[in-house]
């Protein structure tokens, strides 16, 4: 048997393999990004510290049993700047966005991100902004507005429900009140909602996961 079609076949098949391993991993951060979007009960902040405590210690004991290393202080306090930034303050922001417009359109916009690692590039490495770049960019900048324009109004009910996440007093849902504070200001706490039946324009977002007949 040829050695060469041999070597090819086996290289195939470990690309393969990978791509396989690249989907599964896409589809289980897919079905994490949705369950987390339906977490009210703790704040994003909370759900993040939570997420963030569980992965990083695991990752941390792995990072230390395949790979030991002795890192100083400087060079941990960047990673753990990187990380607050990167992953902390990334997914409390996601959580939000999540619970505002819905899980699949807040994954559908967090998906620029490498848009903005072109930006970089070009500004900060000198890297070379080609026509292809622009393109892709206009495109998905269209394909967003036209995602935020995307919403339905219908009479629906809402029920009974306790819950805690970011809102205002202005906004249809939360009609209780607080001595001193305007209506416009956002905040967070435990809050509970009377069943409530209305009609607006609506996203589905985190009071309205309602199903549509066909």
């Amino acid at each position: 048997m040829n050695v060469r079609a041999v070597i090819l076949a086996l290289f195939s098949a470990a690309l393969f393999g990978a791509a396989l391993l690249v989907l599964a991993a896409c589809a289980c951060w897919g079905l994490d990004n949705h369950l987390t979007a339906l977490i009210d009960g703790i704040t994003p902040g909370q759900s993040t510290f939570w997420k963030g405590l569980v992965a990083g210690s695991t990752n941390f004991a792995l990072g230390l049993t395949f790979d030991p290393f002795d890192a100083g202080p400087g060079s941990t306090s960047i990673a753990l700047a990187v990380g607050a930034l990167a992953y902390g303050a990334s997914i409390v922001l996601y959580i939000m966005s999540a619970q505002s417009l819905g899980a699949t359109r807040a994954q559908v916009v967090f998906s620029s991100a490498p848009f903005f690692g072109v930006a970089l590039s070009v500004v900060m490495l000198g890297e070379r902004l080609q026509a292809v770049h622009a393109v892709s960019a206009a495109l998905f900048v269209g394909a967003i507005t036209l995602l935020t324009l995307d919403r339905h109004a219908h009479r629906h009910s809402h029920e009974a429900q306790e819950h805690e996440h970011e809102h205002r007093h202005d906004d249809g849902h939360h009609d209780h009140e607080h001595a001193g504070q305007a209506a416009d200001v956002r905040h967070s706490h435990r809050h509970r909602h009377a069943p409530l039946d209305h009609a607006h324009p609506h996203w589905p977002d985190l009071h309205h996961r309602h199903r549509h007949q066909d």
